[in-house]
């Protein structure tokens, strides 16, 4: 997906064991935000709160592997693997701490990054995540991955979002034309088939106590494409914030609130 930030990130790439890695950075100082985009993304997911999230920090907008500008080895498409792939971004850049950010795929990344490495992350936030459980709607990844035609790759992004949306003709565009190129395709394939399929098999819930950081949830309540979870798959006490007129991508349809809740929680997560 693309479009421009509000104010000019900086781009950079940094050869590590893995794969090239992009990235956006955008602000200086703090304990950095870490964006991780959803499945089909990259970077510029967040061209709507990056500026904002930079106004109190350094922010990095990563593009994970088989995405964006990075890597387009994905192994064997498991997404456990882009958590040491990001760990060792993070060692290059010479980052000890971040504030996770993740959506959708995102969000299953981040979760892996904090139970690989718990004392590198200091919160999570996770926007309409995936990895939660087996609630989600497979087929449409699958379309998304084997879009033929600009129609349909503008029929898929329409299902993103809960309202008609102006970018979401160019959104479609920019995913078929990812589906149309045969190495990026088939690294989706793969994502879908490690990640995606399996986890929709499968029932069990997430082991929350394995991550000792905090936790926030945010979620369009018109997502069709991974529903608001239900209470008992989420950990008791973490907030669930709820945003109307929203579908799967609440960061860009409910932008100001999405990043005002987002900014309360990382400064009120930052060391003392």
């Amino acid at each position: 997906m693309t479009g421009r930030f509000e104010r000019s990130p900086r781009r950079g790439r940094a050869d590590i064991d893995g794969g090239p890695a992009s990235y956006l950075s955008m602000g200086r100082g703090g304990v950095p935000a870490l964006l991780l985009h959803g499945f089909a993304g990259d970077s510029l997911t967040w061209q709507f709160n990056a500026a904002a999230l930079a106004a109190d920090r350094r922010v990095l907008a990563v593009d994970l592997p088989g995405h964006g500008a990075s890597t387009l080895e994905v192994g064997d498409g498991r997404v456990a693997a882009f958590a040491p792939w990001l760990l060792r971004l993070l060692n290059t850049l010479e980052i000890p701490r971040v504030h996770a950010v993740g959506h959708s795929m995102g969000g299953y990344v981040a979760l892996e990054l904090a139970r690989l490495a718990p004392d590198r992350v200091a919160s999570l936030s996770l926007v309409a995540s995936a990895g939660l459980g087996p609630d989600f709607d497979l087929e449409f990844l699958r379309r998304v991955a084997a879009l033929e035609t600009v129609e349909e790759g503008r029929d898929c992004a329409a299902r993103l979002f809960a309202r008609p949306w102006l970018l979401a003709g160019r959104v479609g565009e920019v995913m078929h034309a990812q589906a149309t190129d045969s190495r990026r395709r088939a690294a989706l394939e793969r994502i879908i088939a490690g990640s995606f399929a399996e986890a929709h098999r499968s029932p069990d819930p997430v082991d929350w106590t394995v991550f000792p950081m905090p936790i926030q949830f945010l979620w369009g309540r018109e997502d069709r494409i991974i529903p608001v979870p239900t209470a008992d798959r989420l950990p008791p006490e973490a907030p669930l914030h709820l945003f109307d007129k929203a579908g799967h991508l609440p960061h860009s349809e409910a932008a100001t609130p999405v990043t005002a809740t987002l900014r309360d929680f990382l400064s009120a997560c930052d060391p003392r």
